[in-house]
């Protein structure tokens, strides 16, 4: 754990905001079943300015006049018998010595000693959306107000800290890179198997269980969201999950699945035959969206936006359809009515980093689109969905559902696609299918 990276992520987000107070509660631990619960996950933005991965924590950050800070992390004491149930607890002292903080509390203080904490400051910044924390809050600033005969400032706004939070993680250093890139190494693998296993005589099950066992394979830190495994039909609903369904053969499979890596999240999408020939309709779809995805991409550069690759992306869906006789009006017409949306729902990128859809602002203070800037990361995800009663849909394109999804640095020219080694055009993607699973060496080093 480098210390000193984030030591200066807290004096970053102190430079973002007024005089007062920062509240930033780790995560808990989440009930699954009676006495038993989730695997633990930090909270993003807690892990992203700590590092530390204990439930039940508090940071504390100080901003005073001068812009100096402190910070004070609450946090659980050791406690053999609870560590011999539940694991080692790093404890007040061993915190002090990996994290670059000032002071290390009991968690179990932070109700009586967060009024003391309060008096003084003007602002308290905050994720307003958590209700524990808000009740949390209120409490102790109703103390705060029952000193009336002493002279203190008392706090007089409530700040929203997370777009605060997001702004600094807009743009990723070279840890969260590397650690991105590491990942990727996982997800290309996993849909190269998927690719080369899958066939009529599978299921999106069995292709489901193998991308875990990839992701959950050497140094990696398993799926960074729940894995799409989406064959025919089922491609059309966006968020599917169930992945407990036969393939068909003929069919288009779609793919959704990255895996993280030190905590930071891959993203990638690929649709590919499940008997590993596209059909004609099937390709004419596909390179479609290919081509879409290739336009949008152009706009992946310095200064551009992801609103700009969203249009670009757009002008080529519709143009496609167009000519397929399935939109009728023009270019310019379809693009204002919005009929094409009824094809393809959905933005064409997100940001990417600790959370698959990271809570970074795609909007600045004057309500205008982020500029794209180098470090950034985000999603290129265009796509067709076709449902199968469609009538105005040739008949061979009812039932498909096709997304390509690339993992996307901005650089200081341009752009790094993260995920250029994994399959996408025509050609190589139907290679891959061919491909026999000995062919492939997962390798446990």
């Amino acid at each position: 754990m480098d210390k000193t990276q984030f030591k200066q992520r807290q004096l970053n987000l102190i430079n973002l905001m007024e005089q007062g107070i920062a509240l930033i509660p780790s995560a808990g631990f989440v009930t699954k079943s009676h006495d038993t619960e989730f695997p633990f996950r930090q909270h993003s933005d807690f892990r992203y300015l700590t590092g530390f991965g204990e439930p039940e924590c508090m940071l504390v950050l100080l901003k005073d006049n001068d812009a100096s800070m402190k910070s004070i992390l609450f946090l659980r004491d050791s406690n053999p018998f609870m560590e011999m149930w539940m694991g080692k607890r790093a404890g007040l002292s061993k915190a002090m010595e990996l994290l670059d903080i000032d002071d290390a509390l009991p968690i179990s203080s932070l109700e009586e000693k967060l009024p003391e904490l309060l008096k003084g400051r003007e602002r308290i910044y905050f994720d307003l959306t958590n209700d524990d924390l808000s009740q949390t809050v209120s409490k102790a600033f109703k103390q705060v107000l029952k000193l009336r005969k002493q002279k203190v400032t008392k706090p007089s706004s409530f700040n929203y800290l997370s777009p605060l939070i997001g702004r600094l993680k807009l743009i990723k250093d070279t840890n969260e890179i590397l650690a991105l890139k590491k990942g990727m190494e996982k997800t290309n693998l996993a849909h190269k198997y998927a690719m080369a296993m899958t066939n009529a005589k599978s299921s999106e099950a069995k292709v489901n269980n193998m991308i875990n066992f990839v992701f959950n394979s050497d140094e990696a830190e398993g799926a960074a969201y729940d894995n799409i495994v989406a064959g025919g039909e089922n491609a059309l609903t966006l968020h599917y999950i169930e992945n407990d369904k036969a393939f068909n053969d003929g069919d288009i499979v779609l793919i959704d699945a990255g895996a993280q890596y030190n905590g930071m999240a891959t993203d990638i999408s690929r649709s590919y035959p499940v008997n590993g020939k596209f059909t004609q309709a099937q390709e004419t779809v596909y390179e479609i969206v290919l081509e879409a995805q290739k336009a949008a991409l152009r706009e992946a550069k310095p200064g551009s936006t992801l609103a700009k690759m969203h249009n670009e992306a757009c002008k080529v869906l519709i143009n496609g359809l167009i000519e397929h006789g399935i939109l009728k009006g023009s270019l310019d017409e379809e693009l204002a009515g919005g009929d094409f949306k009824k094809y393809y729902p959905h933005g064409t990128g997100h940001w990417l980093g600790l959370d698959v859809h990271d809570n970074c602002p795609y909007l600045d203070d004057k309500n205008e689109d982020i500029l794209f800037s180098a470090g950034m990361v985000l999603t290129c995800e265009p796509a067709l969905y076709f449902a199968k009663n469609d009538e105005l849909v040739p008949k061979s394109w009812q039932g498909i559902g096709i997304r390509i999804e690339d993992d996307i640095l901005i650089t200081k020219e341009s752009y790094e696609n993260l995920s250029s080694m994994i399959p996408k055009e025509i050609k190589e993607v139907e290679e891959t299918c061919k491909t026999s699973l000995e062919s492939f060496s997962l390798s446990f080093q």
